[in-house]
């Protein structure tokens, strides 16, 4: 009687054990799996898994690409109805840090209208662009243009202290010289291209054209400006000149 119970005993305690091992394996897995899924930066469920080989490739690359896209927008509109205010009133504190980002655009096309090859991708800095295209022909005074045209735009994008019109007014007599740098950027990144007999010339009448552009943009945005803040109305319409 002794040796049955023992046996029953022996029984008992080795089904015991194999449950409670099949207990704890089943709840690790599903912990595993549960931290697996939370940490992971994807869908739960595979993708394309019905789809062919090449189509799932495919699937996967153009899901990849994306992290890697950026994109600047405009941040004013030309024609904003937004900012014709009444008179007594002040532009928005926001309106010349957005106005400074969207006049550095005004500059990389003049760089990419001379040379097309020079584009500056989102995730490039504006510092390191600038100096690399535009200090070089400077021998270091055009360096600390640079420096001091990218502190003002970094001030105006990042610093949390006041960037009002004075700012401004600095960021735009400095877009006015770096453009006039950036008459020296053609003949300088072409000549590496060709032979020295056949240094390439620039005309006057382009250089004098490029500077009448970034110029005349700049006062008709300031007259805009302080049309609408004093009269608090649509400024009169301005008669488009081409230059002969």
């Amino acid at each position: 009687m002794a040796e049955q119970l023992s046996g029953v005993t022996v029984v008992i305690f080795i089904a015991g054990g194999v449950l409670t091992f099949i207990i704890l394996f089943i709840f690790a897995k599903n912990q595993i799996m549960r931290f697996a899924l939370r940490s992971r930066r994807g869908p739960h469920v595979p993708i394309g898994h019905d789809a062919k080989k090449a189509y799932r490739r495919e699937i996967e690359r153009r899901i990849e690409c994306i992290p890697r896209i950026l994109y600047e927008p405009q941040l004013l509109p030309e024609s904003d109805p937004k900012y014709i205010l009444p008179p007594g009133s002040c532009l928005p504190p926001y309106y010349y840090r957005m106005r400074t980002i969207d006049d550095v655009k005004l500059l990389e096309m003049e760089i990419t209208r001379h040379e097309p090859l020079l584009l500056r991708h989102p995730s490039q800095s504006v510092r390191s662009f600038l100096i690399n295209t535009l200090a070089s022909p400077g021998h270091g005074v055009g360096q600390r243009l640079v420096h001091q045209f990218c502190d003002l735009y970094e001030h105006a994008r990042y610093d949390p202290n006041d960037f009002g019109d004075e700012e401004y007014q600095m960021f735009s007599r400095l877009l006015l010289k770096l453009t006039d740098a950036a008459k020296l950027m053609k003949p300088y990144v072409t000549s590496r291209k060709s032979s020295p007999s056949r240094t390439p010339m620039r005309k006057p009448s382009e250089d004098s054209i490029t500077r009448d552009r970034v110029r005349n943009h700049l006062d008709v945005k300031r007259e805009d400006e302080v049309y609408n803040v004093i009269a608090g109305g649509h400024p009169p319409e301005k008669k488009e000149t081409t230059p002969l």
